[in-house]
């Protein structure tokens, strides 16, 4: 590994995973590090009453909530989704460098792309809780009767006998959700955005419910707001799926979603029509359930010029959806 180039070009402009609330499944189109420090929670302040002063009362937000640290996620970054991803950011960053409406550098690294399931504070032992959880949760169960309640929906839908709805239909592979990335989607509006995302879509129409129910069983609250929550959408971006998305290029250093802090906003419409048909990766296979840590890492190039090549998060669990 070699040292940080002094005046790197790499991007440093977004974190992805600085979120504020508990969200829905989100694509970040976005490393492991011994150097990263441990998070925990920030000491309660005494009031003035507890200190022996006067008190003011509470202020607007009431007591400071802990940082978040950790995010239960679907990861995205395979052998056969990679090179597609790079290719089409790629793509991207030439297109803004040609139209100078934001800064390259805002589009997020290929090796943090994921699907946010909700976000979390975790100090030690809450860590080692959440992934004893996710050890015991059975997800392969879990997705063959979501596959089994899909079927059923559609032969009621079909008009099918209830005993014979199986016959002659294959079911969906219980091991794995198979996904595509397409198109562009702005978290507020089109002409007045800080984040564009991409759209997972699934033709099985099993990966918004599989991401509720695995979020649910974690006990993350999902979001309040109408529409695009702090890390995701609540479905409302695609008719034939009910899958929350995530961003895939540009967006605020401190939060996401329609309510999002930034100091960047921009007219996104002619790169939303530009990438409207637009394919990021197809097929890709969605076969786990990760716990990783906030604050993506970078990946240094191993030459002595020491250029950051990537950024990935610190994985501190997985489960394999076909792991019973």
């Amino acid at each position: 590994m070699g040292k940080k180039k002094a005046n790197g070009e790499y991007n440093d402009f977004l974190d992805g995973e600085k979120l504020r609330d508990n969200a829905g499944v989100r694509t970040s189109l976005q490393t492991t590090s011994s150097a990263t420090k441990e998070i925990s929670p920030p000491p309660v302040r005494q009031s003035q009453d507890q200190r022996g002063g006067k008190s003011k009362g509470k202020g607007k937000g009431g007591p400071k909530k802990p940082p978040l640290t950790h995010f239960l996620c679907l990861p995205l970054v395979t052998d056969t989704s990679r090179p597609q991803l790079q290719s089409g950011l790629d793509k991207l960053k030439d297109e803004l460098t040609k139209e100078n409406v934001i800064p390259p550098k805002a589009v997020r690294p290929v090796g943090t792309l994921h699907l946010t399931l909700g976000v979390m504070s975790l100090d030690q032992t809450k860590l080692e809780e959440a992934k004893q959880y996710l050890q015991d949760l059975n997800l392969h169960s879990l997705l063959r009767d979501i596959s089994m309640q899909k079927l059923a929906e559609q032969a009621a839908e079909d008009g099918t006998i209830a005993e014979n709805f199986c016959s002659g239909v294959q079911m969906p592979d219980s091991d794995a959700l198979t996904i595509n990335l397409e198109s562009l989607v702005p978290m507020q509006a089109p002409h007045k955005t800080s984040i564009l995302y991409a759209e997972p879509r699934d033709k099985t129409q099993r990966l918004g419910v599989f991401a509720e129910e695995v979020r649910s069983s974690a006990d993350l609250e999902p979001t309040q707001h109408n529409g695009d929550a702090e890390a995701g959408a609540e479905d409302t971006h695609s008719q034939d799926t009910n899958e929350e998305q995530a961003s895939s290029a540009a967006g605020s250093s401190s939060s996401h979603g329609p309510e999002a802090k930034s100091w960047l906003r921009f007219d996104a419409r002619h790169l939303i029509d530009s990438y409207k048909h637009f394919v990021w990766a197809d097929e890709v296979r969605v076969d786990r359930v990760q716990i990783c840590k906030m604050g993506a890492q970078k990946i240094y190039s191993e030459d002595s010029d020491g250029v950051v090549v990537d950024e990935r998060y610190e994985v501190v669990a997985a489960k394999g959806i076909d792991d019973w």
